[in-house]
């Protein structure tokens, strides 16, 4: 691990040592991305005292595992963007308080300029912007809907990008934290809050040289929610509830 890792590391852990672990409780959340990384640890936190909608792909072998009762695993590929009727149902009846899109792909290691193959990027951008967009749309038309976290990533900002490359996710992670300002604006009146948030260097299985567990970020993550801090909605923000730059 490199000097630079060694201290942010370090740095996370001080600080989460100060950090009070907060809670949601009696609540119905969606989380999508459930079966790996960040998802996993969201669903294994909040099933203890919530209801939960798991979405996952075909494998959920470690949600069976974890299942109390109060998880519901629905299995659709994101790829294919195709959502039955019984889906979209299952949805409408669970009246969700909380919807978490978590699902992400980084895409293929090779995405410089002259490499792009549109098959390739469209892919990415099916599951990091149009399956959450179709998630929204399923969640908006129930009233009891309140809170919709996007978890984006730092690397979807145009401002502070200095190194360039990695075409497919940083355009989608762009189009997602544009995504996540203008719901902010639209939903504004059905005072549903919208947050954006990077989760930080987390060690997935996307993520391999990651510095954080999934475990601290799903509770830092936890926090934001549990705040629910309007001032924060429409904004990136990173696990901290700092603002970072678009």
């Amino acid at each position: 691990m490199g000097i630079i890792k060694t201290i942010q590391k370090r740095y996370d852990n001080l600080l989460n040592l100060y950090t009070k672990n907060l809670s949601l409780e009696n609540k119905n959340i969606i989380v999508s991305g459930a079966n790996s990384g960040i998802g996993f640890e969201l669903v294994k936190k909040i099933a203890i005292k919530n209801n939960v909608i798991a979405l996952a792909n075909y494998k959920t072998n470690n949600l069976d595992n974890i299942n109390n009762g109060k998880i519901k695993i629905l299995k659709n590929d994101f790829k294919e963007l195709k959502f039955s009727e019984q889906f979209i149902n299952e949805i409408y009846k669970f009246r969700p308080q909380i919807l978490i899109n978590c699902a992400a792909t980084f895409g293929p290691e090779d995405q410089e300029l002259e490499k792009i193959n549109f098959k390739n990027f469209n892919e990415v951008m099916k599951i990091n912007v149009f399956a959450p967009i179709n998630l929204i749309n399923f969640c908006v038309k129930n009233l009891d809907l309140k809170q919709i976290v996007n978890i984006s990533s730092d690397m979807g900002s145009i401002s502070t990008n200095k190194v360039g490359g990695y075409y497919y996710y940083r355009l989608s992670k762009c189009m997602l934290n544009a995504l996540s300002k203008n719901l902010s604006i639209d939903l504004k009146t059905k005072r549903i809050n919208v947050f954006c948030i990077h989760p930080g260097n987390v060690k997935t299985k996307m993520n391999s040289g990651g510095i954080m567990s999934p475990e601290l970020s799903a509770q830092k993550i936890i926090n934001i929610l549990s705040k629910n801090n309007s001032k924060l909605s429409g904004l990136l923000i990173d696990m901290n509830s700092k603002v970072l730059q678009w």
